[in-house]
């Protein structure tokens, strides 16, 4: 099946509303996401089929069910404020737990939009990747870019780029370190992964499919950024690293 159809698919099988919005929102990056997954098996010579990969943070479970219909053997890592019922999926604290499969198990492991909402070193969690990757494996990180053209514009303002602290919030919920893609190479290098590839990229595209239309003016302005940041990628949304054991 081809990315788009695969997304397709799964936004039919999806009947709660918010959940919808929230596919909406970040369908995009879940199809760069797939895209790329399938370059680097073609790259190897081989396609989804047979393919193990462990997705760390996996909820909700969209991208796991799209890699599912392609074909690939998946399994998940989701938490217990944000738990799914799977017997693949384990629930646990990717800081502080040790992953439960052997050395050498997975092809791959996808680990998107996650590390940003640890309020310790995601080291840890990167090594525990590492050691359950086979020998030629890959490690695919996405997480927001902090340079984003967004962010810089608040910063004009003198306001922060992160979300504030709300009293009595799980700390899980909220973003608690944001990074450049020259952090985000270190840290996964640190890790023991060879850097294959790095990329700023556009996930939240003013093109996407939506619930409700954007007022004239908002949507302008969404346009305007979007050609923004294609012109200049560091302040694209979004940061992609891909590293090889």
């Amino acid at each position: 099946m081809q990315v788009d159809d695969v997304l397709h698919a799964v936004e039919s099988k999806i009947t709660d509303p918010a959940e919808r919005t929230y596919f909406l929102v970040h369908e995009s990056r879940y199809k760069t996401i797939l895209e790329e997954i399938v370059a680097l098996r073609q790259a190897q010579g081989q396609n989804a089929q047979k393919f193990r990969i462990l997705d760390v943070g996996c909820y909700p479970y969209h991208l796991g069910a799209a890699l599912e219909m392609m074909g690939a053997e998946v399994y998940g890592i989701a938490s217990s404020h944000e738990p799914i019922k799977n017997k693949k999926i384990a629930i646990l604290n990717i800081e502080t737990d040790k992953f439960p499969y052997k050395d050498n198990f997975f092809d791959g492991v996808l680990c998107s939009e996650v590390i940003e909402h640890l309020p310790h070193s995601p080291v840890p969690a990167l090594t525990e990747m590492y050691r359950v990757t086979k020998q030629g494996g890959h490690v695919l990180l996405t997480t927001p870019n902090i340079t984003r053209s967004i962010n810089q514009g608040k910063m004009l303002l003198g306001k922060s780029p992160i979300p504030p602290i709300t009293p009595g919030e799980n700390v899980y919920h909220r973003h608690n370190h944001e990074y450049t893609l020259g952090e985000l190479k270190k840290l996964v290098s640190h890790a023991g992964w060879h850097v294959t590839r790095a990329i700023h990229f556009v996930s939240y595209t003013p093109f996407r499919k939506k619930n409700k239309s954007d007022h004239p003016m908002l949507k302008a302005a969404k346009h305007a950024n979007y050609a923004l940041m294609r012109a200049i990628p560091r302040l694209a949304d979004t940061l992609l690293v891909i590293g090889t054991k």
